[in-house]
């Protein structure tokens, strides 16, 4: 895929796919495709937003970064969603690092686009109001896990989220990215995902996770999967599987 391209946007994104088919047609052409490349940053903390990104099947993390450099995840961003969304409350600067954990493609739209189309409070405003306040209540309960549940089941939640975002029970991740993102020893995360592994839940296999058995990963994981899932689904509707991409 070339760094940028003009295509016109498929379903993948979903909250393009939302609008009607006028309003998806008249922003076409303030959407650009680019190419999502593992690890690229797309902003800083205290960086000046000047683009937002509707992800395809890219998952893309927003990451809190201490002063003696140690970062954690604080929330996760795919296909139903949109990077950029500290917009809406008419901030042009990111609080977190955004960072692709999960390479693929987005649509993009300059950020002053963005923001005159909230203004307006036509389709894309409505939609994408719902949508923050379903991140935020990702990010509040990831929050709340990270402090209170052992790392087995955070680590069962978290993969329950990447799957949610990418729609495929195959993701490209290392122990040391995944212990980045949940704020662990990579040590702990070997051994939690080595129980996964020893109860046929998932494998692993250089960087490869696959999740073998959905059930038993729901199983494996707290509440806080149950409970951000539900709110996306009760302000956005139910993610569609018409597009899950193949393994």
């Amino acid at each position: 895929m070339p760094q940028s391209e003009k295509a016109s946007p498929g379903p993948e994104n979903q909250l393009l796919a939302a609008l009607s088919a006028n309003d998806y047609k008249r922003l076409v052409p303030e959407l650009d495709l680019v190419e999502f490349p593992l690890g690229k940053i797309l902003y800083d903390p205290k960086q000046l937003i000047k683009y937002v990104y509707f992800p395809r099947w890219a998952a893309v993390s927003m990451v809190n970064i201490f002063e003696d450099g140690s970062m954690v995840e604080v929330g996760v961003v795919g296909r139903e969603g949109v990077v950029g969304v500290s917009l809406l409350s008419g901030d042009d600067v990111s609080p977190h690092q955004a960072i692709v954990q999960i390479a693929d493609g987005a649509w993009r739209m300059k950020a002053g686009v963005f923001k005159r189309e909230i203004e307006s409070n036509g389709e894309l405003a409505a939609v994408t109001k719902r949508y923050s306040q379903a991140l935020f209540t990702q990010v509040a309960q990831t929050a709340a896990c990270n402090r209170m549940h052992p790392i087995v089941k955070r680590l069962a939640r978290w993969m329950l989220l990447m799957q949610d975002r990418v729609e495929s029970d195959v993701l490209q991740l290392t122990h040391e990215f995944i212990s980045t993102m949940l704020g662990a020893r990579r040590a702990s995360v070997t051994i939690a995902a080595g129980t996964l592994q020893a109860a046929g839940i998932i494998s692993y296999r250089r960087g490869k996770v696959t999740i073998l058995d959905q059930k038993k990963l729901e199983e494996a994981s707290c509440e806080c999967h149950r409970i951000v899932r539900d709110e996306y689904d009760r302000l956005l509707g139910k993610q569609s599987t018409a597009y899950r991409r193949k393994p």
